[in-house]
C-alpha cells in the first residue's frame, strides 16, 4: 500500500461568490495554487485551493490517497476528477471524494510489467494491452501499482486477469478472461517484402502489341 500524501490546503469562502467562480479560478491558477472541491460522506460541499506542485505530486506520485489538512481540520481524500486545460499539460480544478481508511472503495491503478520475456529472446515482441486495471478494496489499501511478472513469458503465451497474483485485500474489477500483456511474433521485413512482390500487376500493353492486336 502506498502512505497517503499530507497537503495543506486552504479554504474558499463560497459565499457571494467570492471563494468560487470563473474569475476566482484564473485568479488562484495565476498564483500558482488550483480550485477544487472536497465532497461525499452526505456532508457538505467544501470549496478549496492548493499548491500546483502539490496536486501534481498526487497526480503522477503512487498514492491515490491524501490527507489534506484545511487547517485544524484533516480530510482523508482520493482524487476523482481532474479538469485539464485544452492542451492536456495545466490542471484547472480537482475534485475529492471523502474516505474511511476501511471504507470499499472502486478505484483503478497501472500495471507495472517488470523482467524480460523469454519469447522476446527468441525474436517475439512483448505487447502489453491493458496498462491500468479496475480494482475494489479498502481505501486504505490502495496499492501504488500492480506488478506484473513478465519474465516467464514465451512467444505465443499472455498474462489475464485471472492470472494476475493481487495484494491482500484486492480484487480485480474486470473480467478474468481479459488478456494484459502477451508475446507475438511480428513478420520480418524479408517475408513482407517477398508478399508485396508477390502481389499481380496490371498488364501494360507496350504500343507495337497494339498494333499488332489490330492486325489481328
Amino acid at each position: 500500500m502506498a502512505d497517503a500524501l499530507k497537503l495543506r490546503v486552504e479554504t474558499r469562502d463560497p459565499a457571494k461568490n467570492k471563494g468560487t467562480g470563473t474569475r476566482v479560478s484564473r485568479r488562484l491558477r495565476k498564483s500558482g495554487r488550483v480550485p477544487g472541491v472536497i465532497y461525499g460522506h452526505k456532508q457538505e460541499v467544501v470549496p478549496i485551493s492548493l499548491a500546483g506542485a502539490d496536486v501534481e505530486a498526487m497526480i503522477h506520485g503512487t498514492s491515490q490517497l491524501a490527507e489534506l489538512d484545511l487547517g485544524g481540520k484533516a480530510e482523508t481524500v482520493l482524487i476523482r476528477d481532474v479538469q485539464w486545460d485544452h492542451l492536456g499539460k495545466a490542471v484547472l480544478h480537482v475534485d475529492f471524494a471523502r474516505v474511511n481508511i476501511g471504507e470499499l472503495i472502486e478505484t483503478e491503478v497501472n500495471l507495472d510489467y517488470r523482467g524480460t520475456a523469454e519469447g522476446v529472446n527468441e525474436g517475439g515482441v512483448l505487447e502489453q494491452v491493458v496498462h491500468s486495471l479496475k480494482i475494489k478494496c479498502p481505501a486504505g489499501s490502495i496499492p501504488g501499482a500492480i506488478k506484473v511478472d513478465v519474465s516467464g513469458l514465451k512467444v505465443d503465451e499472455g498474462i489475464h486477469v485471472r492470472d494476475l497474483v493481487l495484494p491482500s485485500g484486492v480484487v480485480a474489477d474486470a473480467d478474468p478472461d481479459v488478456l494484459l500483456v502477451h508475446v507475438v511474433v511480428r513478420p520480418s521485413g524479408g517475408e513482407e517484402e517477398a508478399g508485396a512482390e508477390s502481389v499481380s500487376q496490371p498488364e501494360v500493353i507496350k504500343p507495337e502489341r497494339k498494333e499488332k492486336d489490330k492486325a489481328d
